[in-house]
C-alpha cells in the first residue's frame, strides 16, 4: 500500500461510461460492459468476448486486495500510462462493445487522478476526491446476477444454441 504520496511523474487512465454507479463516480468500463450483460442485450459474440476478456485480465491483472472485502474502502482503479498492447486491444473491444450499444463513453488520462491507496505494475487503486448521486443506467437496462471472479458461469443460456 502506498500512502498517497507520488513519487514520480505517472499518467493514470481511465475508460468509464457516462453514468456513474453505487461509488457515485462514473462506473469504468468493465462494470459497463457488465451491466449489458447483466441486461442480457450482449449478442453471443459479443458475450464471448467480454468472457474472453475479462478471464484474460483476471489472469494478466493483479487483484487490488480492495476488492477483496467487496471493496468497503470505495476505490476505483486507473491504468499506469503506457497501457500495455495486448491490455489496449482487449480495451478497445470493450469500447466497441459499448459505441455499439449506444453507451457514450471517455477516455479520461490525468498526472493526479486523486489518494492512491494501492498501485502495481499496471494499475492504480484511487480513493475518488468527489463522489455524486448515482445516476440511471442506460434506459431499459436491468440487472441479472454477478460476481467477482468470471464471469462465464452466467452466460445467457438462451443465447447459446
Amino acid at each position: 500500500m502506498n500512502n498517497g504520496a507520488r513519487t514520480t511523474d505517472q499518467d493514470y487512465v481511465r475508460v468509464q461510461a457516462r453514468y456513474r454507479g453505487r461509488l457515485g463516480v462514473e462506473v469504468g468500463i468493465f462494470v459497463a460492459v457488465d451491466h449489458l450483460r447483466r441486461a442480457a442485450v450482449l449478442s453471443p459474440d459479443e458475450e464471448d468476448q467480454y468472457f474472453d476478456i475479462d478471464d484474460w485480465f483476471q489472469t494478466h491483472l493483479p487483484n487490488p486486495p480492495f476488492y477483496e472485502d467487496g471493496n468497503s474502502i470505495e476505490a476505483v482503479t486507473w491504468f499506469k500510462t503506457p497501457i500495455p498492447a495486448a491490455m489496449s486491444e482487449r480495451i478497445d473491444v470493450l469500447c466497441r462493445i459499448l459505441t455499439a450499444h449506444s453507451v457514450p463513453h471517455d477516455v479520461v488520462t490525468t498526472d493526479d487522478p486523486g489518494p492512491l491507496i494501492y498501485e502495481d505494475e499496471f494499475q492504480a487503486g484511487i480513493i475518488p476526491r468527489v463522489r455524486h448521486e448515482q445516476t440511471a443506467m442506460p434506459e431499459g437496462r436491468k440487472l441479472g446476477p454477478t460476481s467477482a471472479g468470471t464471469k462465464r458461469q452466467f452466460a445467457q443460456p438462451a443465447t447459446r444454441s
